[in-house]
């Protein structure tokens, strides 16, 4: 009976000029073109019922290659296949080929009772189609076992429609497809190191060329990997169906890449400047491909896209071999790489044209050549880095004999202009020393005027404040403004000395020491604050050890006094006590302020050298924060030394000034020492 029904399918191929199949592990793992038929439907409208009247009609054309070629057409064609399964295996129909954007298989289970799948590049994914870098359908068990079955694939696309058909069992598809991804992870591996080690001598070296040949690399891996060879489905539906909706898309932009690298390789600005036209020509070319295919215009941008490719190629190979005959040696290694471009490119163009036929080894002739390219490209990039260093060591030694000629010369001019910096530098920290030093000063008059100002009048205002008060009659007042005669007498001399001081220092502060007492200055500051002891209730003793006179500037000890006798007011509490000595050696008077203090002493702020924040007293009098600081200045610029200690639970300022030294009294005593 089985052979019988065989005997029926040998007649029924013979009618339709096909064979019919036999399915079994002796069917080898290849594509099936010269075993099928097609059927050209122009409109793209034949329903199933008109694909088998067709078939009655002996409408279907046998293939006449391994793999079917229907050319850049928009019509869809219907694939006839004839199988019978010669065991109880499982079958799948392969479409070796991941860019066709709608494939339809119908499979007949029952007689007459046909399946129909739909799937595609631009398809969503089917449940019953395993798509990956092409599209495998599971054939039906036949319900009577050995009678002859027939399946219908509808394909369509716009672009290039290439139909690879392969039918295998179980055993024959793992091997295939197992070989095949051996062989294509080789060469996915070395684009991928390609354009990860280009990309990384870029980085380093800067070099436009590097960067254009890893655009090159990674733009044509996306074309031919992801969309040619049909690897795009491992990053997703989306991608996938973005590559094939636009795949000249990164065909062109890898196209320019190429052309961005062969001027910059072969040099042509300097070797073959009137290339550069053509250059921009072919240029302005792969941009339009580029837009048409942004813009959905697949099969527009894959005709031209087939037609500049062979321009290109051609044009480049051909620039190559020129920029060489003028001297450029390096172009050598791309002709021999452009070269590859060149043959895997015309064969495929002309395989497509119908010139030669298309087989398996057709569709993995555009990887091969397009790895060989890059790897010969490599060596010759290899070699231009070594020359590109080698004119690096000349341009250095070049330079560094130039400079060795200049040598002289430069250090002698540096040594010139070294000695002029340096006593521009020398005049110029002088003139910016004397400036801050005259700003300083500036500000350390106008504190003073503030600072000295406020005592006196706070004795007058305590006084005027008594009397608003009535805790004064007639016979108070006026023994007070007798015994104030003094006071403001005193108060008219230090503002009429202070404003004729800082009138004088507006050009700087200078020293200009005189012969005085210290007793007598002190006694005479002491009546001016005499109101201020009296308002705080605050006793005050003054011992004087040595009455010999002194040689310091009178106006700059007097500010040193009034500051240290405020301080010690504003900060003794009520009902307390300061205590003032004078005492001296050889040498030097030396002057004590003492007065305890309410709370805590911070040591640190009264003996730094900078100027301190304002404090407050005990009874809330307020200072500049300059008092101490200007003392400190004042006391050193006549010879001597501000010092602060903290004594039984009492802030100690102490400073010397030099004695006075009559020199005609010495020189006496010198002659009577002499005659003695």
């Amino acid at each position: 009976m089985r052979s019988l029904y065989i005997f029926f399918a040998c007649l029924l191929s013979y009618a339709s000029r096909a064979e019919v199949i036999v399915i079994g592990k002796e069917l080898p793992y290849s594509s099936i073109g010269k075993s099928i038929s097609y059927l050209e439907d122009k409109a793209a409208n034949l329903s199933l019922q008109d694909v088998f009247n067709a078939n009655r009609q002996g409408r279907f054309i046998k293939g006449k290659d391994e793999i079917l070629n229907f050319g850049n057409s928009q019509a869809a064609y219907w694939v006839k296949i004839d199988y019978i399964r010669k065991d109880d295996d499982k079958a799948f129909l392969i479409v070796d080929a991941s860019n066709i954007e709608s494939i339809d298989l119908y499979t007949e289970g029952l007689p007459g009772n046909f399946k129909r799948i739909h799937t595609g590049s631009l398809a969503p994914p089917h449940p019953d189609v395993t798509t990956a870098n092409n599209y495998t359908f599971s054939l039906p068990s036949q319900a009577q076992h050995g009678r002859p079955q027939t399946a219908f694939l509808r394909v369509q696309t716009n672009n290039i429609l290439l139909v690879p058909i392969k039918i295998a069992v179980t055993e024959r598809l793992l091997a295939g497809l197992n070989a095949a991804e051996r062989f294509e992870a080789i060469y996915i591996g070395i684009l991928l190191a390609l354009f990860f080690f280009n990309l990384s001598v870029f980085v380093k070296s800067r070099d436009l060329t590097y960067l254009y040949y890893s655009l090159y690399t990674i733009t044509l891996f996306i074309y031919v990997i992801f969309y040619i060879r049909g690897y795009g489905y491992l990053l997703g539906d989306s991608f996938r169906q973005f590559v094939n909706l636009h795949p000249h898309l990164f065909l062109g932009l890898g196209t320019l890449a190429g052309i961005a690298f062969a001027n910059n390789f072969l040099n042509l600005k300097k070797y073959l400047p009137s290339s550069l036209k053509v250059i921009k020509a072919m240029e302005i070319g792969w941009i339009v491909v580029i837009a048409m295919s942004l813009l959905g215009l697949k099969a527009i941008s894959a005709n031209a896209s087939q037609l500049l490719s062979s321009v290109t190629t051609l044009s480049i190979w051909i620039l190559g071999i020129l920029v060489y005959a003028k001297g450029n040696k390096t172009a050598l290694y791309y002709i021999v790489a452009w070269a590859f471009v060149c043959l895997t490119t015309l064969w495929l163009v002309l395989s497509l044209e119908g010139l030669f036929p298309i087989s398996e080894f057709s569709m993995h002739i555009t990887p091969l050549g397009f790895i060989m390219e890059l790897l010969l490209l490599s060596q010759a990039l290899g070699d231009r880095l070594k020359e590109m260093k080698k004119e690096r060591v000349r341009e250095q030694v070049e330079k560094l004999k130039a400079q060795e000629e200049n040598l002289y010369l430069v250090n002698s001019q540096n040594e010139r202009l070294e000695r002029v910096v340096e006593s521009r530098t020398r005049a110029l920290k002088k003139i910016v020393q004397s400036l801050e030093a005259a700003n300083a000063d500036k500000t350390r008059i106008f504190s003073i005027i503030a600072h000295d100002l406020r005592s006196p009048f706070n004795s007058l205002i305590s006084l005027l404040s008594l009397n608003d008060m009535d805790l004064l009659n007639f016979d108070d007042v006026k023994m007070l403004l007798n015994d104030s005669r003094k006071n403001i007498d005193n108060i008219h001399n230090t503002l009429n000395n202070l404003l004729y001081w800082a009138q004088s220092q507006m050009k700087g502060i200078t020293t200009a020491p005189s012969r005085f007492n210290m007793r007598i200055l002190v006694d005479d500051l002491m009546m001016v604050y005499q109101p201020l002891i009296v308002k705080k209730n605050i006793r005050w003793d003054f011992v004087v050890n040595d009455d010999q006179d002194v040689f310091a500037d009178l106006n700059q000890i007097s500010l040193v006094m009034r500051n240290l006798i405020d301080n010690a007011i504003k900060f003794t509490p009520h009902n307390c006590f300061i205590h003032i000595r004078i005492w001296g050696n050889s040498g030097f008077i030396f002057v004590d302020v003492c007065n305890p203090v309410a709370g805590s002493l911070n040591l640190d702020q009264l003996t730094a050298k900078e100027k301190s924040e304002p404090s407050y007293g005990t009874a809330n009098e307020r200072g500049v924060g300059l008092g101490l600081h200007l003392c400190r200045d004042f006391v050193e610029k006549n010879k001597g030394l501000l010092k602060v200690s903290k004594e039984n639970e009492c802030v100690v300022l102490r400073f010397n000034l030099p004695k006075f030294v009559d020199e005609s009294s010495s020189e006496k005593e010198a002659e009577l020492m002499v005659e003695a």
